[in-house]
């Protein structure tokens, strides 16, 4: 049967859209950041069976505009960007791509951090502007160093296996996941952010955007992190108050930060944060490399056919479960 599938996104990686090609699916792509307004015509006006969820919010009027929709499956890992309790409530299951881009976030938030410490953006404008620092400059190591982690399921843990061979102290807050996982990869589990809020060099958040967890790095907290140290944050814009950021940048509370997300994307253009020299911003693009795509569209197909031809799903993919047929849920 070809089913009608939206793509919250221009395109996806070739692969992915080969296979849905081979299930005679009728594709819907979008040509860049739509409005509630712009997806509900669309599910209503193409009958959409399956949704692959890219940029965009899927919100509760999109959800009720779409009687034939029978699954939301992310093109990536995180979710907010549905309303996973709407979908619950309506039997709609909501997968994702568990790990597809862990590795290229991980890479990013390493690169991103060492980029800081070294104070890359600065030399290179500086050396082609012809300012030779070779006498001046003062970098900073990561070896040695305490580093925070926030969050530590796919991303963060990869992170941490990257960080290893610098022979850094890692702590690790994430309140969800049993002490054997901390045990397996060496690191120190933590109960609090305030555990090492004050001692570590750098944090890095890899958490989910949750009630819970928005606007976790307050002024409050931002305010206990020592001025020689860097905040980084890979996952999730909503996270850390951008307002309090900025006042702490701006009088160098702390040394620096690097985004990839913010809390409204794409941000204004003359957003405060932009005037700033000690912050490194990037278009929410640490999980975007050509492998991670790859992974992210052929994962994003084959969950959305694991239910819609009730065959057994990946458990680790699944965001509410119980929605799921039976079928999807065997050897579980």
């Amino acid at each position: 049967m070809g089913y009608n599938v939206l793509i919250t996104a221009p395109k996806i990686a070739q692969e992915g859209l080969d296979m849905l090609d081979a299930r005679g699916a009728n594709t819907i792509t979008i040509p860049g950041y739509p409005t509630e307004q712009e997806l509900i015509d669309l599910v209503v006006q193409n009958k959409i069976d399956a949704i692959i969820l890219s940029i965009g919010m899927i919100s509760a009027n999109v959800i009720d505009a779409a009687p034939n929709l029978r699954v939301i499956s992310k093109h990536g890992i995180g979710v907010d960007n549905a309303d996973v309790a709407h979908a619950t409530a309506k039997g709609i299951p909501v997968v994702n791509g568990r790990h597809s881009n862990s590795q290229s976030v991980a890479e990013h938030a390493l690169g991103m951090i060492i980029a800081q410490m070294k104070d890359f953006r600065r030399l290179d404008k500086n050396t082609r502007g012809k300012t030779w620092e070779k006498t001046s400059f003062r970098g900073m190591e990561l070896a040695g160093k305490h580093v925070g982690i926030v969050g530590f399921g796919g991303n963060g843990s990869r992170f941490a296996r990257l960080l290893k061979p610098f022979g850094v102290k890692i702590s690790v807050y994430d309140p969800y996941l049993p002490d054997s996982v901390f045990e397996k990869e060496g690191v120190t589990r933590v109960a609090s952010v305030e555990d090492f809020i004050s001692d570590a060099d750098v944090i890095s958040i890899h958490s989910p955007l949750t009630p819970e967890s928005r606007h976790m790095f307050n002024a409050a907290l931002i305010g206990k992190m020592k001025p020689t140290a860097y905040l980084n944050n890979p996952a999730r814009g909503g996270i850390i108050d951008e307002d309090a950021l900025y006042e702490a940048l701006r009088d160098n509370r702390i040394a620096g930060a690097a985004l990839d997300v913010f809390e409204t994307e794409p941000p204004a253009k003359d957003h405060p944060l932009f005037t700033l020299d000690n912050i490194m911003v990037s278009p929410h693009i640490a999980g975007i490399t050509a492998e991670a795509l790859t992974r992210m569209a052929t994962m994003a197909v084959e969950n959305i056919y694991a239910v819609l031809d009730e065959t057994p799903l990946d458990p680790e993919c699944s965001i509410n479960p119980d929605t799921l047929p039976d079928a999807c849920r065997a050897n579980w």
